[in-house]
């Protein structure tokens, strides 16, 4: 089980094979984003709504702000720390944007784009290798199961894989693949036979969801006793998103949540799951060397709170024993109430 298998930043070439897919998606989401803000930036009437803290519920009038960016206004609750958006747009909006729409399709071509379907196919079995070595096997259900990665890796290793997946495209293409997949979003009607399953997936979904206590407590009712669920989320602390504040991609319409070291296990505790493996993976180093060692050193020292003296000689290694990777990864498993 190697992390470093799928990490973009040590594929020579991938970068630059996926620029014109990654540009277009870019695009397609600025001009969505766009088109819900007015002059100011500010979210035109009627076309969001205002939340307090997704996690403990604390009035939004106590957080602090830490950004600002697409009308959004990400706040640090002064009560459990979660950085959440306070504004999110609203739900017929929301589903538009996962389907019929030009930054779905954009989303979807790269999907298919064979080098980063090679790189989700690697991340793929290496989560399921990971679930593997602490659950066995049984039957899964992956949440935003997109063009079938993680189907396909879980029955290679055993497991009976069912996906709910929001995007007609990417169900489509599943279906080609002979991967059950339906087409819906999550809570959605499942076929009778499909649950209750031992393990979950969630990979990039948590941070897409206005209450993920609420959508959790679903998950868990159509997950066995002891049952695993398997979180992917970026990690707001990393030392990219870090040195990129609200120019970075993940600071977006659609990401509501945005966790970190200590606030996701906190959150999966008070939705009933014990945390069993945690880590980040997905360096993204090489775009972070692409900035100046002055940045560099600057956010390291605001995130770890040590000098960094030789920026060009941090490595892959330094970044994931600091828990500043990319992508937070953890499996939880149920328990008892």
């Amino acid at each position: 089980m190697d992390k470093n298998s799928f990490d973009a930043a040590l594929r020579p070439g991938v970068r630059a094979a996926l620029a014109p897919s990654n540009s277009a998606l870019r695009r397609a989401e600025d001009e969505t984003f766009r088109r819900l803000l007015d002059e100011d930036g500010q979210f035109l009437p009627g076309a969001s709504f205002a939340r307090d803290c997704p996690y403990c519920h604390t009035a939004s009038a106590t957080a602090s702000l830490v950004l600002q960016a697409y009308g959004m206004h990400l706040m640090r609750c002064a009560n459990c720390g979660l950085v959440y958006s306070r504004e999110v747009i609203n739900r017929a909006f929301e589903q538009q944007r996962y389907q019929a729409s030009q930054a779905a399709d954009a989303n979807m071509a790269l999907k298919i784009d064979p080098h980063y379907a090679a790189l989700e196919q690697d991340k793929a079995r290496y989560v399921m290798a990971r679930l593997g070595s602490l659950a066995g096997t049984g039957s899964v259900l992956d949440i935003g199961s997109s063009t079938g990665a993680l189907l396909q890796a879980a029955e290679a290793a055993g497991w009976t894989a069912r996906g709910v997946e929001i995007n007609p495209a990417a169900v489509a293409h599943c279906r080609q693949q002979q991967l059950q997949a339906v087409c819906g979003e999550y809570p959605c009607a499942l076929p009778a036979d499909w649950g209750p399953f031992d393990a979950v997936l969630m990979l990039d979904v948590l941070e897409h969801l206005p209450d993920p206590l609420a959508f959790l407590a679903r998950v868990s009712a159509d997950m066995q006793p002891g049952g695993w669920l398997v979180i992917q989320v970026p990690n707001f602390r990393s030392l990219l998103l870090t040195i990129e504040g609200g120019r970075n991609n993940n600071i977006c319409h659609g990401h509501w949540s945005y966790f970190e070291e200590q606030t996701l296990p906190g959150l999966m505790r008070k939705a009933g799951f014990e945390m069993r493996f945690f880590e980040t993976y997905i360096s993204e180093l090489d775009r972070i060397l692409a900035y100046p060692d002055e940045v560099i050193a600057t956010a390291w020292q605001q995130l770890t709170g040590q000098v960094l003296e030789q920026p060009r000689q941090l490595t892959v290694e330094h970044v994931h024993q600091a828990m500043l990777g990319y992508k937070l990864f953890g499996i939880f498993q149920k328990v008892a109430a």
